[in-house]
């Protein structure tokens, strides 16, 4: 990029080339369901040109030179400033000045070629496109934390297979204390079994934190699936802290809203046996059913049992 009359030979010299009001009404939606920051966004802060809202999407022609202005007096490398361009030239999508030709023209290689139709496609929510393109085994692992976190955060309510796919794909650092949580709870919507063996995995302190978002994702969880992850969770090979963890925060007086979380306590007693125990427990449950059981009645069986046995 040698000089700033690269901008015609790029854009062209037609003075109402311009971004569509639908496409930056769009670009402006994307931009406020991604918690106000385009991967663009980033990409420019990462080339030092700060107020990425002011400058994306330009509005006029003369903003678009502006932006292009910016780019181009940045000191970063060409190849990240082409990058920039080709993102740019994307949104266009003009007939005269493709993209590809532009990349094939400036000879940027392939890889940042990939990276941004990864991020361009991230950041209009198309997932699946964006992370065929972001698995690459070219690329080099460029904001991790922040695809998987959109990720999380924007894949089918009940299907964590994206999300899923480009960690194990990545390997992300998750040094993000919100991106851990996010992809813990899809963790959780995939196995159960799975994430409690992730959640040993992280440290001491991090271990008990997921443990306990664990136990709160499964009674949080609405009608069937709860059922199901219930049943996963009583019988988990827990350790004797684990154990503990477990019936502190089911019983704490903050966790009362948890839907039947003292009758996980109860059932996790009975699935290990400790049928006393269990009864003892017990006593401290209402006489209600709960899905056709009732406690009391339950309760004074397992008291019957442990005095025979």
């Amino acid at each position: 990029m040698e000089s700033e009359e690269d901008f015609h030979a790029i854009f062209g010299s037609e003075p109402n080339l311009a971004y569509q009001e639908q496409n930056i009404h769009e670009i402006q939606k994307h931009r406020r369901l991604l918690e106000n920051e385009l991967f663009f966004d980033r990409l420019l802060k990462a080339v030092g040109i700060d107020q990425a809202s002011k400058l994306y999407p330009p509005h006029s022609n003369q903003d678009l030179q502006n932006l292009f202005d910016r780019i181009f007096h940045s000191s970063a490398p060409d190849h990240q400033k082409q990058s920039l361009i080709y993102y740019i030239l994307k949104d266009l999508a003009q007939e005269k000045h493709r993209p590809e030709t532009f990349a094939a023209e400036a000879y940027l290689p392939s890889r940042y070629q990939i990276f941004i139709d990864g991020l361009w496609q991230l950041d209009r929510l198309k997932l699946e496109d964006a992370l065929d393109a972001l698995t690459s085994p070219s690329l080099i692992p460029t904001f991790p934390d922040e695809i998987l976190y959109t990720l999380c955060r924007h894949a089918p309510a009940n299907d964590s297979t994206l999300p899923l796919a480009y960690y194990y794909s990545v390997s992300p650092p998750l040094a993000s204390t919100k991106t851990l949580f996010a992809f813990f709870d899809r963790s959780c919507q995939a196995s159960l079994t799975e994430a409690f063996y992730f959640s040993r995995s992280q440290g001491a302190i991090r271990h008990q934190k997921l443990f306990e978002q664990l136990l709160t994702f499964v009674h949080t969880s609405a009608g069937d699936v709860r059922a199901a992850k219930a049943v996963e969770l009583i019988h988990l090979p827990l350790n004797e802290e684990e154990e503990q963890w477990m019936e502190e925060f089911l019983t704490s007086p903050r966790q009362a809203a948890l839907y039947v979380a003292k009758d996980t306590v109860m059932m996790r007693k009975i699935a290990k046996g400790q049928m006393k125990d269990a009864g003892a427990f017990g006593s401290k449950l209402s006489g209600e059913k709960y899905d056709g059981v009732n406690w009391t009645d339950l309760r004074e069986g397992l008291q019957r049992g442990s005095k025979v046995s």
